[in-house]
């Protein structure tokens, strides 16, 4: 697979799996309040590093930021940034995300692939994101994920909870 394939459809591989706790509470025994990072549970491309930290907060709305760099013979070919804020919805007993916002920060881009571009950011958005959480401890969870589109295609990612850090300005 291209590149260039492969960034298309990269975001729709990482930023999409938790839920805020006034949610969960209602679903199960599961709290997820607060920062996660995650990192994906098996690297399918050796030329990939990446790691995404979503903040879930009690109005339903859970927020991402996602690093990705791909390198290639230790150059970088594409280094950049998502920020994807998701709305938290159930379809019967299923949780699911629901993008609503999406914005990039380009890093690194040397060979102009422009990853996730005006069409590519509107496509997004109609995606939807299935998950099955499993807690392996208070800070620690891994997740199962799947697309509304390709249902038997899951994913999964190992989170560990981050500590919010408060800073008092005088």
């Amino acid at each position: 697979m291209q590149l260039k394939q492969k960034i298309s459809t990269l975001g729709l591989l990482l930023p999409f799996m938790l839920i805020p706790s006034s949610v969960m509470a209602s679903s199960s025994q599961f709290n997820f309040e607060g920062k996660w990072q995650c990192e994906p549970t098996e690297v399918t491309d050796p030329n990939k590093e990446s790691w995404v930290v979503y903040d879930f907060r009690d109005d339903g709305i859970v927020m991402s930021e996602e690093w990705v760099r791909y390198q290639l013979e230790d150059k970088t070919q594409l280094e950049f940034k998502l920020f994807i804020d998701y709305h938290f919805e159930l379809k019967g007993n299923d949780p699911v995300l629901k993008p609503l916002a999406l914005t990039r920060e380009i890093i690194a881009d040397p060979h102009n692939i422009d990853p996730f571009n005006y069409e590519q950011r509107r496509d997004l958005t109609g995606y939807r994101i299935f998950f099955k959480p499993t807690l392996k401890g208070d800070e620690k969870a891994q997740f199962d994920m799947w697309y509304h589109i390709t249902p038997e295609d899951h994913f999964s990612m190992q989170c560990e909870k981050q500590e919010r850090i408060s800073i008092v300005l005088r």
